[in-house]
């Protein structure tokens, strides 16, 4: 869906976070009781969210880029929506000109109270096993951005799926 909101785009290398050796850490234990859905799989409702959430927490800035000409930047927010934690990408939709940004609803938790920190790693890690198995996706080429997920985290989540 498109959107007025803008999600900030590393142009610079020296606006990327240090790209050097982390400190390998474990995962947190998945919050009890948290089950994921993916909304390719399990459709929220029969009429999906128009817009992005209103109340996000910025996660962290992701991209591949396989050639010149085919690339993918994901910004990834948590969002919380009738007591369930809800995952959302924000992209730039660069097909068409003018450009244009574009939400896209990727998962969703039943109705749980948890520490948001872990319900965001949970619902990264699941989104992109899925996307892995159904989609393809490879591990990212750039951890462009930090946010409520650190480079040492997003790394963690790799090495339990790519490794």
């Amino acid at each position: 869906m498109r959107t007025k909101h803008a999600s900030v785009i590393i142009y610079a290398p020296e606006l990327l976070p240090e790209q050097r050796i982390y400190e390998v850490i474990d995962l947190k234990p998945r919050p009890e009781g948290m089950e994921t859905f993916i909304e390719w799989n399990q459709p929220l409702t029969d009429n999906p969210p128009r817009r992005g959430p209103i109340n996000r927490t910025f996660l962290c800035n992701v991209e591949w880029s396989w050639s010149p000409v085919n690339h993918r930047i994901d910004n990834y927010y948590l969002g919380r929506r009738n007591g369930r934690w809800t995952l959302w990408n924000n992209w730039i939709n660069d097909w068409y000109i003018p450009w244009e940004w574009n939400w896209d609803f990727l998962a969703y938790t039943n109705q749980i109270k948890a520490e948001p920190h872990s319900v965001a790693i949970h619902l990264l890690l699941d989104y992109w096993l899925f996307a892995t198995d159904e989609l393809g996706l490879d591990q990212c080429h750039w951890i462009s951005r930090e946010g409520m997920v650190d480079v040492k985290t997003i790394r963690a989540i790799q090495r339990g799926i790519w490794s």
